[in-house]
């Protein structure tokens, strides 16, 4: 949601009635990756507006706003890789053929794209009454599309918001698949968890230490493959090695995983002193998170303090 309060927050922006949460333009990118493409559109970015007790939205930018544009060799859909300087584009309003000759360069790294997903995610969250459903579901759906644009670039953290949007069906199935959605037919995209699972493979391969303890999670809940406990340790480990020097939530998650791990013998021996051990650290991140506002995480702290409790109970009796 914006953080603003009051009437018409800034002098250019309206609230308009007939502006939509998601809307896009004949604007289509090409994208190779079988989980971002084959195509994704341009975005209209647009906000809550609040003018004279009237709610709408406004528009307040276009993703991508392609400013740097180099002509390319004509490409078609599956082509995009062929091209190394940016991410091959047309326009269905005017051009003539379905191929691509420019390639945009605006946003190399996907950092814009990040940053407006991120806006949408959190708006859709603020979305729980049951009349704001289609609106918490058309924001999602756009924080998706953003997202695919930012992996699709290059960035590791798109990859990571990208998972977390499949990995708890923000859109309730209904995804983005192509422009075929609107104008042909194309492939099914595979299922959320096989694409949550994907989207957390990428994120952890970048070494993004929460990367790794989501598709470590994967790995153990058997999301979209089989089981693999000790590749789910060995991830969890890496979680905890790569977020050491992050905010205590990383390291204090990671270790609650590993803590779990030597609980129930998943992926090694059951070892109660070394699961202790990562109990402590995990109470121990986990409790300077809560206690910086970070309240999402009361019920791993619970959990930690109990898994402490437990293991020393168990060491006692044995």
């Amino acid at each position: 949601m914006t953080d603003h309060e009051g009437p018409a927050p800034w002098p250019l922006w309206h609230a308009h009635d007939d502006i939509p949460v998601l809307d896009y333009g004949d604007v289509w990118f090409l994208y190779d990756d079988p989980i971002i493409g084959p195509i994704l559109p341009l975005m209209f970015i647009t906000v809550p507006v609040e003018e004279d007790g009237v709610m709408g939205r406004d528009r307040i930018d276009c993703y991508p706003f392609v400013q740097q544009c180099e002509l390319i060799p004509p490409l078609g859909i599956g082509q995009a890789s062929r091209t190394s300087l940016g991410v091959p584009f047309y326009d269905a309003g005017i051009d003539d053929s379905a191929v691509c000759d420019k390639a945009d360069q605006s946003d190399p790294y996907g950092d814009d794209a990040l940053h407006y997903g991120g806006m949408y995610y959190e708006e859709g969250m603020g979305y729980t009454a049951p009349k704001d459903h289609g609106r918490r579901l058309d924001c999602f759906k756009a924080a998706e599309i953003l997202y695919r644009h930012s992996a699709g670039r290059g960035n590791p953290f798109g990859w990571l918001c990208l998972g977390y949007v499949y990995a708890y069906d923000r859109c309730e199935g209904r995804y983005f698949r192509s422009y075929y959605d609107n104008f042909g037919e194309a492939a099914p995209k595979p299922d959320t968890d096989v694409m949550a699972l994907e989207a957390f493979r990428h994120a952890a391969e970048a070494d993004i230490a929460e990367g790794c303890y989501k598709y470590g999670d994967m790995l153990d809940e058997g999301r979209g493959c089989e089981p693999d406990y000790a590749g789910a340790l060995t991830m969890f480990r890496r979680a905890f090695d790569l977020g050491k020097d992050e905010r205590p939530h990383i390291w204090g998650s990671a270790a609650l995983r590993i803590a779990r791990a030597y609980a129930d013998a998943k992926g090694c021996r059951h070892d109660c002193a070394e699961a202790l051990h990562w109990y402590e650290i995990a109470r121990t991140g986990l409790e300077l998170a809560v206690r910086d506002g970070a309240g999402a995480y009361d019920a791993r702290l619970w959990e930690a303090e109990a898994g402490v409790m437990d293991m020393q109970q168990e060491l006692r009796l044995g």
